[in-house]
């Protein structure tokens, strides 16, 4: 029997590292493809929560980090630090909403040459584990943006670390950062069009399939303000064109808002 077990996990480790292998080559997006929004919240995409899918994006922000230490951070690592130095906040306490492996924990006191408080949620629990064993010192939580485990006003900055993208329910998710932000709401490159009104698209992701908003700018900045946000900054973040998927050139930038303000 014993002899039958090894045999069995023998087999299923083989099958993974060959499924691994197939994807080794997967990119960080492709095979995009146009959605109707509300036929995907009721049949939601969940690539994140897959174990593979994690470990590659983990393994290119690793990559990414290693670069930034040695002093060539990529454009929108360094937004995201720019977006909080413009807080004016010393030593704040940061809500990283889609927190992933929590590598902005990481990047962003980096970059600023200076420590934050920091606390990570992601609601993909292979995300939350792995951002654990990177940074046991840290506190993760395993949540959902739309309705956030933390109280009204209870910390300096929500953080919304490029996963508002990936939230159908984006209208909801902007209001609950309203809500537990003290002072300061960012929502780091966030994918923008012009003329269009705000489309959804399924694409792969590393490899498995996950969802993906383009918002028209003037919408979402009507979303911003119908949650209580303004506008203090507007940052151009990386490229990110998408124009051969929907006839017209995308951009991403980070808004840094003030609660209230």
């Amino acid at each position: 029997m014993i002899a039958w077990r090894r045999t069995i996990t023998q087999i299923s480790e083989h099958l993974l590292a060959a499924h691994s292998a197939r994807r080794a080559d997967a990119p960080t997006s492709a095979n995009y493809t146009i959605l109707d929004r509300e036929s995907a919240m009721r049949q939601p995409i969940t690539g994140w929560h897959d174990d593979l899918t994690v470990a590659r994006q983990d393994a290119a922000y690793r990559a990414l980090i290693e670069q930034m230490r040695g002093g060539q951070p990529r454009q929108d690592l360094r937004v995201a630090a720019e977006a909080i130095g413009r807080t004016a906040l010393s030593n704040p306490l940061v809500l990283e909403v889609g927190c992933g492996s929590g590598y902005y924990g990481e990047i962003i006191p980096h970059l600023l040459g200076r420590p934050l408080r920091y606390v990570g949620l992601d609601y993909s629990p292979a995300m939350i584990r792995l951002a654990h064993e990177r940074y046991p010192d840290r506190p993760f939580v395993t949540g959902d943006a739309t309705s956030l485990p933390f109280a009204n006003s209870s910390v300096d900055i929500v953080l919304n670390g490029v996963s508002l993208m990936h939230t159908l329910p984006y209208e909801t998710a902007i209001a609950e950062g309203s809500r537990v932000a003290r002072a300061w709401c960012i929502f780091h490159t966030v994918p923008l069009v012009r003329r269009r009104p705000t489309v959804t698209l399924r694409k792969d992701a590393y490899g498995e399939a996950t969802c993906e908003v383009i918002f028209n700018e003037g919408e979402f900045r009507h979303l911003l303000s119908t949650a209580g946000l303004r506008v203090r900054h507007v940052l151009e973040s990386i490229p990110y064109d998408l124009s051969a998927v929907l006839g017209e050139r995308t951009v991403t930038k980070s808004y840094v808002c003030e609660v209230g303000g």
